[in-house]
C-alpha cells in the first residue's frame, strides 16, 4: 500500500519506476526508428545528463529488461520489449479513449504519458473492450 492507503496493481510493477519505464519506451522507439540506442540518444531524447543515464540502464540490466555495456550501444531484452510495448498499447488505449470523449489532443498525450504508468490492467483491458464495442 502507499502513504494514502491505495494499493499497487501487482500486474504493473516489474521493480519499474515511472522513470524507468519512459527509459524503456524511448529506447523500444530509438530502436524501432534506426535499429539501435545510443546512450547519448537515449539521455538527449528524455533531456537528462549522461551519469543519470548510465545509472538507468545499469538497472534496467540488472532487471533483465536491456543490455547494456559503457560505451556500446543498448538493447531490449525480450522482457524489456514486451514491456515496452504493453506501455505503447496502455498509451494508445488511454489516447483513445480521451480523444472519443472530447479531449483535445495535446491534453490527451499528456494526460496518457501521465496515466499508462499508474492505471490498473484491468482498467485498460475494460477500456480496450469499451473502445472495440464503440468502433463495432
Amino acid at each position: 500500500m502507499t502513504e494514502r492507503g491505495c494499493k499497487k496493481d501487482p500486474q504493473t510493477q516489474y521493480e519499474l519506476t515511472k522513470a524507468l519505464e519512459e527509459y524503456i519506451k524511448v529506447i523500444h522507439d530509438l530502436e524501432l526508428r534506426s535499429g539501435s540506442a545510443a546512450a547519448k540518444e537515449v539521455a538527449e531524447r528524455l533531456g537528462v545528463k549522461a551519469p543519470s543515464v548510465t545509472a538507468a540502464l545499469h538497472k534496467l540490466d540488472s532487471l533483465g529488461m536491456v543490455e547494456y555495456k559503457p560505451y556500446q550501444e543498448v538493447k531490449l531484452t525480450e522482457k524489456g520489449r514486451q514491456v515496452a510495448e504493453k506501455l505503447d498499447w496502455r498509451h494508445k488505449t488511454l489516447m483513445d479513449f480521451l480523444l472519443l470523449i472530447g479531449v483535445n489532443e495535446e491534453v490527451a498525450k499528456t494526460d496518457a504519458c501521465e496515466i499508462e504508468h499508474i492505471v490498473h490492467r484491468e482498467t485498460i483491458e475494460k477500456l480496450s473492450s469499451y473502445l472495440q464495442a464503440v468502433e463495432n
